[in-house]
C-alpha cells in the first residue's frame, strides 16, 4: 500500500515537473524569437605571433549588437552570454547577464586573448551562446621567426698572398622562439677565394646555430677583394636581418713600378739676347710604387742628348720607395742663350729590377721672348704713365677738332719680331674716334718703328673729359696699357679768342673802349680757362651761350655803328634789337658754379650792360635829332613852294621812319616818355606822308583824264599816233597838255616830299614823256600846217595864173574885136 502511494506520488511528482518544464520552454521559446544578433559571425581574427615569447601579448576586441524585436516596450526579457576558454584562446563578453525592453538594442564587446604558448591554427571557429542563440568567433593564429645574423660583414684585414688568415665565424640566432627555420646560405658575388662551412642548416626556435668562413688566397692582381653572400628561409613567415652577409680583404701586392708620366719643361727667355748666358730649370718625374713592398729603383737619361743643351738626373744609385708611396726625381736642364727656339725631346730611364722598368719623355719647350718698348717726342705723350693727352678738342665748322701722334715702337730682345701690332681702345666711342695707322707688318728684331695714332671725335661728343683705357698688344706680347685722353669743348676757343680780339679795331671799340674791352678782355680770359680747367655739366649748358652771345653783342653793335655810318638805319635798329636779345642771354647765363668761371661771365655782363646802354642812348639821339631836322628841312621848303635845296634822304617818310626808329631805341632804353613822343611825331608824319601820297595820286589821275580827253575831242588817231589837224583845236589842245603837265609836275613834287622817290621819278618820267610827245604832236602839227599853206599857196597861185590867163584872154580877145573892127 505504502509502496504504491509513493509510486503515485512519485508519477504526480514527475507529471508536475514535465508539465512545469513545457510551460518554462514555452515561455522562453517565445522571449528567444523575439531576440536578433547582428551580426551572426563575428569578423576573422588574425593574431601573429611577431614578439618574442617570453615577453609576447596578444589581445583584441570585436563588437555586435543584439536586439529585442518585440514590439511591446514593457516586456523584458533577460539576455545570457556564455564564454570560451580552450586551445589556448579565450573569448570572454564584457557583460555575461543583462535585461532588453521590448524594441530595446545594446551592443555587446568580446575580448578575445591568445596565449603565446598556443599552436599555430588556421581559421578555427568558436561558438558562443547568446540565450538560446549563439555568434560565431572565427580565429587564425600564425607563427613568425625572425633571424638576426651577426655580424652581417667580416673583414679579414691585410693578407699576403702566402698567409692563411684564419676563419670567420657569422652567427644567426632565431629570435622568437615559436618555430624552427631552415635556412640557405648562397654566394652571389667573388672568386672562389672564400668558402662557408654549410649551405644549409636549420635552426631551432629560440637557438642559434654559427656559419664559419674560411679565406684561401690565390695569386691578387689588386689590393682590395670582396664577396657577397645571401641568407635565405624556406620557413614561411621568415624575417632575416640583415639577409646578407658581405666580406672583404686587402690583399698586399708585390712591389711594381707605376706608369711614368711624360713632362713637358716651358723655358721661356726673359733677357735681351746676350746679357745672360745660360737658363737654368728643373724639372720633376714622379716614380711610383703601385704595389705594397718596398721598391728600389735607379734613374738615367738615354739619348738622343741635344747638342746645345745640358740634361742632368740629379739621382744616383739606389732610391727606395715604400709601399703605396712615390717619390720625385729632378733633373736639372741648363740652356745657353743662344739654343734655338722649338720643343727638345730627352727620355729618362726607370729600372726597378722585378718591379719594372718604365721610361718618360721629357720635352724642353724653349720660347723666344718678344717686347716692345713705347716713346714718343711728341707733347702729347706722357712717358710716366703712359699716357696720351690730346688735351681740348674744339667744335670746328666741319666737326670736332682732329688731332694725330706718333709713337715709336722699339722691339727690346732681339730675339724675334714684333708681329700683328694694334690699338685696341676700351670705353665710350673708342673704337669710333681712336683709329691708329702704320706702314709696316712686322718690327725686326731690336728695331723701330712708328704708329699714328689718330682721335677724331663724332659730332655724338658731350662736353666732358674723356678717357680711354687701350691695349696695345702683338702676337705672343703681353698687352701694354696705354690711357689716351682729350677734353670735348663744344666750341671753337681759339677762333671765339681770334674774334674777340678782332673787336679791338672795329668801330665800336675806337669809341668805347673802356666798356667794349671789359666785353674782350674777360671773354678771352673765361674761353683760356675752359680749355684748362675741369667743367662741369651744368657750366658747360651756360658757357657756350654767354661767349656767343658776348660775341653776338659786339657784333651787333658794331653792324649798327657801321650802319649808322653807312645811313643805312633801318639795318642799324635791326642790329640793336639783336644786341637787346643777346644781352638778355648774356645776363641770364652769368651765374656758372665754377667761382672762377662766374667772375669772368659777370664782368662780362656788367661791360655788356654798359656798353649796349651807351651805344642805345648815342643812337636813340642821333634818330630823333635826324628825324627833327628831315622834318625842318621839308616844313621849310613847303613854307618857300620850293624843294629843289632838300636832299634825296630830306622827306616827310624819312622823317617818320627816323622817328620811329627813335621809338623802337627808346623802348629798348626803357624811356617810356621819350619812346611815346617819337612815336607821336612818326605818327603825325605818316598821316602827312599818306595824305601827301593821296593827293599825288588824285593829280596823276586827273592828269591822265585831261590827257585821255585832249586826246578823244582835239586830235586825230591814225594808228597808234594821235594827230593836230585841225589848227582850230591847237589852242584846246595845247591848253589840256599844259595842265596835265603841270598836275604830273605838282605830283612829282608831292612823292618827292612824302618820300615815295620811286613814285615820284615815275611820275617826273612820265611828265618829261608828255612833253616830248606834245613836242612830237606840235612838230606834225607845224608839218601839217605847212602842207596846209603849201596848198592853199598852190591853189592860190593857180587862181592868180588862171585869173592873169582869163584877163589875158580877155585882153586878147578886147584887142581882137577892136583890131577886127
Amino acid at each position: 500500500m505504502t509502496r504504491g502511494w509513493a509510486k503515485c506520488l512519485l508519477f504526480n511528482i514527475v507529471i508536475v515537473a514535465i508539465v512545469l518544464f513545457a510551460l518554462l520552454c514555452s515561455v522562453q521559446s517565445v522571449s528567444a524569437a523575439d531576440i536578433v544578433i547582428d551580426p551572426s559571425t563575428i569578423n576573422e581574427v588574425i593574431f601573429p605571433f611577431d614578439q618574442p615569447k617570453e615577453t609576447a601579448h596578444y589581445e583584441t576586441t570585436r563588437s555586435f549588437t543584439i536586439k529585442n524585436t518585440n514590439p511591446d516596450s514593457n516586456s523584458t526579457d533577460s539576455v545570457n552570454i556564455g564564454s570560451i576558454d580552450r586551445e589556448g584562446i579565450t573569448i570572454t563578453p564584457a557583460s555575461s547577464s543583462f535585461s532588453l525592453r521590448g524594441g530595446g538594442a545594446t551592443s555587446v564587446t568580446l575580448t578575445i586573448v591568445a596565449s603565446p604558448s598556443a599552436a599555430e591554427m588556421a581559421k578555427r571557429e568558436f561558438g558562443i551562446k547568446v540565450g538560446e542563440k549563439s555568434i560565431t568567433v572565427p580565429v587564425t593564429i600564425i607563427h613568425h621567426a625572425m633571424l638576426e645574423v651577426s655580424p652581417s660583414s667580416i673583414d679579414f684585414g691585410r693578407v699576403r698572398r702566402t698567409d692563411k688568415p684564419p676563419p670567420e665565424t657569422v652567427t644567426i640566432r632565431e629570435t622568437l622562439g615559436y618555430k624552427d627555420v631552415n635556412i640557405r646560405i648562397a654566394k652571389k658575388t667573388g672568386n672562389d677565394w672564400l668558402k662557408t662551412d654549410k649551405t644549409e642548416i636549420q635552426i631551432k626556435k629560440g637557438s642559434s646555430a654559427e656559419i664559419h668562413f674560411t679565406l684561401t688566397p690565390g695569386r691578387p692582381d689588386h689590393n682590395r677583394y670582396s664577396w657577397s653572400f645571401s641568407v635565405s628561409s624556406t620557413t614561411s613567415n621568415t624575417e632575416i636581418s640583415p639577409n646578407r652577409i658581405d666580406a672583404e680583404v686587402y690583399m698586399l701586392m708585390p712591389a711594381k713600378l707605376g706608369e711614368l708620366d711624360d713632362e713637358e719643361l716651358e723655358i721661356k727667355f726673359d733677357e735681351p739676347r746676350g746679357t745672360k748666358s745660360e737658363y737654368e730649370e728643373s724639372i720633376y718625374v714622379r716614380v711610383r710604387n703601385e704595389g705594397d713592398e718596398k721598391m728600389e729603383f735607379s734613374s738615367k737619361i738615354i739619348e738622343p742628348r741635344e747638342i746645345d743643351m745640358k740634361v742632368i738626373s740629379v739621382y744616383s744609385g739606389l732610391v727606395e720607395v715604400d709601399g703605396k708611396a712615390d717619390e720625385d726625381v729632378k733633373i736639372q736642364i741648363t740652356v745657353p742663350y743662344y739654343a734655338s727656339e722649338g720643343t727638345h725631346h730627352g727620355k729618362l730611364q726607370i729600372e726597378a729590377g722585378a718591379a719594372g722598368r718604365e721610361t718618360a719623355d721629357i720635352a724642353i719647350k724653349i720660347l723666344w721672348p718678344v717686347g716692345f718698348d713705347i716713346s714718343s717726342d711728341s707733347d702729347y705723350f706722357w712717358p710716366a704713365e703712359p699716357a696720351i693727352d690730346f688735351g681740348p678738342l674744339e667744335l670746328k665748322e666741319q666737326g670736332y677738332e682732329k688731332r694725330e701722334m706718333n709713337l715709336t715702337i722699339t722691339e727690346i730682345y732681339l730675339y724675334k719680331p714684333v708681329q700683328n701690332l694694334r690699338l685696341f681702345p676700351k670705353g665710350e666711342y673708342g673704337k669710333l674716334w681712336i683709329k691708329d695707322e702704320k706702314n709696316f707688318s712686322v718690327i725686326p728684331p731690336g728695331d723701330s718703328r712708328n704708329i699714328t695714332v689718330k682721335i677724331e671725335p663724332g659730332l655724338e661728343a658731350v662736353p666732358k673729359d674723356y678717357t680711354w683705357d687701350c691695349d696695345l698688344s702683338a702676337s705672343e706680347v703681353e698687352a701694354k696699357k696705354i690711357a689716351v685722353k682729350a677734353k670735348i669743348v663744344p666750341m671753337n676757343i681759339s677762333m671765339m679768342v681770334d674774334e674777340f680780339r678782332s673787336f679791338r679795331i672795329s668801330p665800336l671799340y675806337i669809341r668805347y673802349p673802356a666798356s667794349t674791352e671789359v666785353i674782350i678782355s674777360n671773354g678771352m680770359g673765361l674761353l683760356e680757362l675752359v680749355g684748362g680747367s675741369e667743367i662741369k655739366e651744368v657750366d658747360w649748358k651756360r658757357i657756350p651761350i654767354m661767349t656767343k652771345g658776348a660775341l653776338a653783342l659786339l657784333s651787333s653793335l658794331n653792324d649798327a655803328i657801321v650802319f649808322t655810318d653807312e645811313k643805312t638805319y633801318g639795318k642799324a635798329v635791326e642790329n640793336l634789337l639783336i644786341a637787346s636779345v643777346s644781352l638778355s642771354s648774356v645776363d641770364s647765363n652769368s651765374d656758372m658754379y665754377n667761382r672762377d668761371l662766374s667772375n669772368y661771365a659777370h664782368a662780362i655782363s656788367a661791360g655788356a650792360d654798359m656798353t649796349t646802354e651807351a651805344v642805345l642812348k648815342d643812337e636813340s639821339k642821333m634818330l630823333e635829332l635826324r628825324g627833327w631836322d628831315i622834318k625842318s628841312a621839308v616844313v621849310h621848303a613847303e613854307a618857300k613852294d620850293d624843294i629843289s635845296g632838300l636832299t634825296a634822304e630830306e622827306n616827310v617818310l624819312e622823317a617818320a621812319l627816323s622817328y620811329q626808329h627813335a621809338a623802337i631805341v627808346y623802348g629798348l632804353l626803357g624811356d617810356k616818355e621819350k619812346r611815346l613822343e617819337c612815336l607821336y611825331e612818326g605818327s603825325m608824319l605818316m598821316d602827312k606822308h599818306d595824305n601827301l601820297v593821296s593827293v599825288a595820286n588824285d593829280l596823276r589821275l586827273d592828269a591822265e583824264q585831261e590827257i585821255f580827253e585832249g586826246n578823244d575831242k582835239n586830235l586825230v588817231r591814225i594808228w597808234d599816233l594821235h594827230l593836230l589837224l585841225n589848227p582850230y583845236d591847237y589852242d584846246t589842245a595845247s591848253a589840256n597838255y599844259g595842265l596835265a603837265q603841270r598836275k604830273l609836275d605838282d605830283a612829282s613834287k608831292k612823292y618827292r616830299v612824302a618820300g615815295e622817290l620811286f613814285m615820284a621819278n615815275n611820275t617826273k618820267a612820265d611828265l618829261y614823256g608828255l612833253k616830248g610827245k606834245w613836242n612830237y604832236i606840235l612838230w606834225l602839227f607845224i608839218l601839217v600846217c605847212l602842207l596846209y599853206a603849201a596848198v592853199l599857196g598852190y591853189t592860190i597861185a593857180r587862181i592868180f595864173i588862171g585869173t592873169m590867163a582869163y584877163i589875158k584872154d580877155m585882153h586878147d580877145r578886147e584887142v581882137g574885136d577892136i583890131v577886127v573892127t
